[in-house]
Formats: C-alpha cells, structure tokens, sequence
C-alpha cells in the first residue's frame, strides 16, 4: 500500500514540474498525525520556513474534503478528522495545500497511534459559589468538557483535603463518577472541605483520562461546641460560653429531651456569651444544654449542642426542698424493701412447694416396695390343714394305740404357728 501512496506523490511533482508555462508555485507543507481521540484523528499541515498563508486546504487523494482560513498569515493549520467506525487504511490517503503552493506527500492516518497529550482540561464550577458552607449543606458541582468531537463515557469528580505548610501533597480521593457531567455533594464536616477537581474520559482503543480542572476551594465552616455551666458570679444563673471568633452569636437554652428552646438570647458585637436565669420552679435533677447560631453567607449555621448539666437544688430559691427529696428517698426505700419482701415470699412458697412434692413422692415410694414385699412373702407361704379323727378301741387297746400314736403321729400344724418363717427355704 504505501507503493500506492509513493505513485501519487510522484505524480503530481511531475504535474507541477511539467507546468513550464504557469508562474513559479510556493514549496510543499508538511501534513503530519499529531494525535488520536477515539475515532477522529488530529492532522497538521505546516508550511516550510519563511513561508507561511492564509488559507489551507485538507485534500483526500484529489477530493477537497476541508478548508481552513485565518485572518492574517499563518504558517500551520489544524485538520480533524472523524474516520467513523469502517476505516479502511488503504482507503485514507491525505495531502494538503495552503495558497497556491505544492502539495504536500501523502500520509495515512493511524487509529492506534498513541496521543502523547491528553485530552484539554474541563472547567468546574460549583454552587454555592463562595465555597464558604456548613455541614448539612449540598454543594453542587458542573464539570464542563470542552466542545469534542466525541463526548465523554465518564465524568469523574475528586477531592484533595488542604495541606499545612510544608506538608506533602494528599492523594486526591473518588467523590463520585458518572455519566452526567452535575454532582451533589451533601457535606457532614470539615471533613468534606479541600480542593475539588474533575476530569472527563474518553472511549479510545483503551479509556483516557483528561487532564485535571483547575480546583475548587470548598470550606466547610463547623462552629466550635459551646459550654454550659453555673456562673461564677451567681449560682442561680446559668452561663453559656460559645467561640470568641463569633461574637453577637444567638443562644439557646433547651430541657434535655426538649426540641423546643426554653429561652433565648442575642449576644452583643462585644460578648461571645449568654446568661439565662434557672428556673424557680423545675423537677429535681433536670438536665439542660444550649447552643449558639451565626449567620455566614447568607447561610445560618447552627453550632452542636453543649455537654448536658445538672442543676443541682437550692434551698430557699426552688420548690424542689431538703423536704421533698427525703420523702422521695423514703418513698424510694420503701418500695425497694417491699420488692425484697414479695420476692422472699415467693421464694419461700416455692422452696414449701417443692419440699411437699418430695416428701409426697417419697411416701408414695415407700407404700409400693412394702406392697410389693408383702406379695412376695405370701405368694411363698404354705399352710397344711390335717385332721385328726377320733377312733374307739376300749380302755386298754386305747391306751396302747394312744403311745403307739404319740409315737408314729407327727405333731399337729398349730403347735407352730409361724412354721413358714422357721422353715430356712423362706429366709
């Protein structure tokens, strides 16, 4: 292909060459790549030294495809070109002319060339525009690309927090990415504060990025926590104490628990504090805080709320008396050792219960082995029933039989009446 390229070069140096009759033509620029943007290319067509012209035309093989004209001389002019996604190498040759001059020798431009620059910075711009807010505030932000023949696939906002002097610079962290070029950022402290940036990217044979836009400044204005304690001066007031960086501050005092505030105060140009009298009548062992606001750029920032107090009782000046609080300590001991006794009741009706269960489930036991032994023993006892009949004889032939029985005749079974627990088989 690039013997293609080489025969049209030639060809038109003889052309202009062999134009013996027409008046000498001004030397051949220069058209070179300078950079690649997805599928557009960035062309430079430079004239030779110490010649330079107002007008310069991009040429694709013999077809003008683009015109550029300066109001004064100049010795280059920028091309574009959009290749679309069916580029053909072969296909894409390019000359260019300024004036009446030469041609330049045909070059073919290259999608994979690599862009030594990146893409233009974008412009960011963020509301409000001060850049002074306080944490609950959003801060929105527009990345601007410039006008590009290819629009970004991404938007990309960071943030870099501010350094002290001397200090290295902090690596800049995500915020957000999107595809639209607006973000909104809500902020929740100082922490949110720093230098802000965006860049865009575009969709090359690999993504990349543009160069960073100039930063934002953001400062995130938190007012220091106030403190509330009895003052020194009367202990039946109590004193508020916000930042002396912010005098003619506007307090508060709240009830703990309590959204809405109890009292209020202006401060003066001159004071940085508020003075707000206890209350004569209030429940022993209230708690309270306070908080102080400013107004900052048309914006009211409103500071933390203070550490919580407790107002302790004064004798004489509240209704909460030595009187009332024994007898709520009274109260308190009473029902304390009434809890304990009604617990020991229970206990002690459980311990009786479960002791009657025992005991009853013992006898129970008992009354079944001796019902069992006693079937035992009389499934074992044999008791022999034996008659004796009278038998007549006479005197003397009764007499005689009568030894001669007593002799022969085993002794009747109730001559021993417990036999079975003599016998040795049954123990």
């Amino acid at each position: 292909m690039w013997f293609y390229g080489y025969f049209l070069t030639v060809l038109i140096i003889l052309k202009q060459h062999f134009s013996a009759g027409e008046p000498s033509v001004a030397p051949a620029p220069v058209l070179t790549q300078t950079g690649t943007r997805g599928s557009s290319v960035e062309l430079l067509c430079r004239t030779p030294e110490g010649h330079a012209g107002l007008e310069f035309k991009l040429f694709k093989l013999r077809q003008l495809i683009e015109t550029i004209k300066h109001s004064t001389k100049e010795r280059e002019a920028h091309f574009t070109l959009s290749l679309g996604g069916n580029f053909k190498k072969e296909e894409n040759h390019y000359c260019c002319q300024y004036e009446n001059s030469m041609y330049s020798m045909y070059m073919q431009p290259n999608l994979e060339a690599v862009d030594a620059s990146p893409p233009p910075s974008p412009h960011l711009v963020v509301e409000p525009s001060g850049g002074h807010v306080v944490p609950g505030q959003t801060l929105s932000f527009h990345c601007q690309a410039p006008d590009d023949p290819q629009s970004p696939k991404a938007f990309l906002l960071l943030r870099r927090a501010k350094g002290g002097p001397g200090s290295l610079i902090a690596p800049a962290k995500l915020v957000s990415q999107s595809q639209e070029s607006r973000f909104s950022v809500k902020t929740e402290g100082q922490e949110d504060g720093g230098e802000y940036v965006c860049l865009y990217q575009l969709k090359v044979p690999k993504t990349v990025n543009s160069t960073a836009s100039q930063p934002v400044h953001i400062t995130v204005i938190e007012l220091p926590v106030p403190s509330l304690a009895l003052s020194q001066h009367d202990d039946k007031v109590l004193e508020c104490v916000g930042s002396p960086a912010y005098p003619n501050a506007f307090f508060s005092l709240f009830r703990v628990g309590v959204l809405s505030p109890q009292a209020n105060h202006q401060g003066s140009l001159y004071q940085h504090s508020a003075k707000f009298p206890i209350p004569a009548r209030y429940e022993h062992g209230m708690q309270y805080q306070c908080q102080y606001s400013v107004s900052l750029a048309n914006t009211q920032a409103y500071s933390k709320m203070s550490t919580p107090l407790s107002v302790p009782c004064i004798t004489g000046y509240h209704e909460c008396s030595q009187a009332s609080t024994g007898n709520t300590d009274l109260a308190l001991i009473v029902g304390s050792v009434s809890a304990g006794v009604l617990f020991l009741m229970v206990v002690s009706l459980l311990g009786f219960a479960v002791h009657r269960h025992i005991k009853n489930t013992t006898e129970r036991r008992r009354q079944r082995e001796q019902e069992k032994f006693w079937q035992h023993v009389h499934s074992k006892d044999h008791i022999v029933d034996l008659t004796l009949q009278r038998v007549d004889f006479g005197s003397e032939d009764t007499e005689r039989r009568t030894l001669r029985e007593k002799n022969t005749v085993s002794e009747p079974i109730y001559d021993y009446p417990m036999s079975t627990f003599k016998n040795p088989s049954f123990l």
